[in-house]
């Protein structure tokens, strides 16, 4: 080869290599651009102000203040326009006669009207005024259900974040561990070169390390699929890559006085307390008022209609001829007689979702109160559980130390290795876990007392509008 095709070769080989280093730099910029860094309070805030869960309790909202409106509207006059034409059989006067002196009406078979309509309700048997007070329960039922939505937003998101933390922490834990075996697997490879020990021992270690592979593929992809859990959740895409940073090892000192004030002598009192101004206790207490104000309404299908009415417009025969202008003012009062039983069978179904809505309250009372004491029984569960998992987890692990320095010397086996290093893996695994209970037993007393507000530390507290 000459020279010249020398250079050329050199040349091209520089260029694909700058080409390529750019290519893999702006993939990883980009990689690092879609990675997103959340702390708990940040995927909160977050959630709350992009979900579409909230969006929608938010519009729902809006359209409950218009229809509060809209009813209220029906106290003021209600003003309307018309025209009309009408061709009739025979001539009739176009307006009526106005005096004895003045010249006689036309007659004629084309009638043109337009005016203006008044209509002012007196007296409609307080049905209007029981809507009305319906309208505004309904709105306090959209308040509510907003601010529910908001605190199990929220839950949902500490629980999905912390499913992340403990998968994180469970990652890790099998690395050590995987990366523990195959150290031993270096050893015994090199022994049993020597002839020290028998081929099964070999096996036993890969078959053992094969299986952690499985489990920690498994953990990689179970936090894979929480990471897209938690971006729906903040109405991401779930393509989006997240990173969480936080530990499941908190301070739980405000848990911990809140658990101790809903025990004792006092502590069924408190839990009612609570339990009364959870959005969602509120929502039914609502709904049972509004049932209240709709029956009233169909009661007061009885009572007569009474309302101001009045009529200003001109009137004019065929060919706009003998045009004038009219009006009319009065009092109307109107009363159902007969209506075939529509009036008591709308009464009936008004009283029937009333009921319906009491017993949904009662029900939901129990239901809040149970989950205030399952969520303090799990924390006293979780609290005992890392207590003795910790301490397991200190014993296991001195146990592998020694098992393994009696291993290398010769004096024991692979198969009490093998046992020993399973233990200590479980020992840790415990721990995590009953820390991951921990902050979800937290959490569910939280939500359960209605008092759920973002956990980090140096997040500042989150006020709920509409609670």
């Amino acid at each position: 080869m000459d020279r010249i095709g020398l250079l050329r070769l050199v040349s091209l080989y520089l260029l694909t290599s700058v080409l390529m280093a750019g290519l893999v730099l702006v993939f990883s910029l980009e990689t690092a651009r879609a990675t997103k860094v959340l702390t708990l309070n940040g995927a909160i805030r977050t959630a709350l102000t992009t979900s579409p869960r909230i969006k929608e309790n938010q519009a729902l909202l809006r359209g409950a203040v218009s229809g509060r409106k809209a009813v209220r509207a029906g106290l003021f006059p209600q003003v309307n326009g018309y025209a009309r034409y009408d061709r009739l059989s025979d001539p009739v006067s176009v307006v009526p006669i106005q005096g004895l002196y003045l010249p006689p009406p036309l007659f004629s078979r084309d009638q043109y009207q337009a005016g203006l309509s008044l209509r002012v309700p007196l007296y409609e048997g307080g049905r209007l005024r029981s809507v009305i007070r319906a309208a505004i329960k309904d709105e306090g039922v959209a308040r509510a259900g907003l601010a529910y939505a908001r605190e199990t937003l929220i839950a949902a998101v500490t629980d999905t974040f912390n499913s992340l933390l403990y998968l994180k922490a469970l990652r890790r834990a099998r690395e050590k561990t995987l990366a523990a075996i195959e150290e031993t697997r270096k050893e015994t490879a090199l022994r049993l070169r020597l002839g020290r020990i028998a081929p099964l021992d070999l096996m036993e270690i890969d078959t053992q390390a094969a299986s952690e592979r499985l489990d920690l593929v498994r953990t990689r992809e179970t936090g894979r699929r929480a990471g897209q859990q938690l971006c729906r959740l903040m109405g991401w895409s779930p393509a989006t890559v997240i990173e969480t940073r936080g530990s499941l090892e908190k301070n739980n000192r405000a848990a911990a006085k809140l658990a101790a004030s809903l025990t004792g002598p006092e502590g069924s009192g408190r839990v009612k307390a609570y339990i009364g101004k959870r959005p969602d206790i509120i929502q039914a207490g609502k709904m049972v008022e509004k049932a209240d104000e709709s029956l009233a309404a169909a009661r007061g299908l009885r009572l007569p209609n009474v309302e101001l009415v009045g009529d200003y417009g001109r009137h004019a025969g065929s060919g706009f001829d003998g045009g004038e202008g009219r009006w009319s003012a009065g009092i109307r009062l109107s009363l159902n007689i007969f209506n075939g039983g529509l009036i008591s069978a709308k009464e009936a179904r008004a009283r029937a979702k009333r009921d319906a809505a009491a017993e949904a309250l009662k029900r939901l009372t129990l239901k809040a109160e149970s989950q205030v004491y399952a969520a303090l029984s799990l924390l006293r569960e979780a609290g005992a559980r890392i207590a003795l998992a910790g301490k397991a987890r200190i014993t296991a692990a001195e146990a592998y130390k020694i098992e393994t320095l009696r291993y290398r010397n010769g004096t024991g086996t692979v198969t009490d290795l093998l046992k020993t290093q399973a233990a200590w893996w479980q020992a840790k695994a415990q721990y995590i876990r009953a820390l991951f209970d921990r902050q979800q037993a937290v959490t569910a007393l939280r939500l359960a007392v209605g008092v759920i507000r973002p956990a980090e530390a140096g997040g500042g507290p989150l006020k709920l509008s509409g609670h």
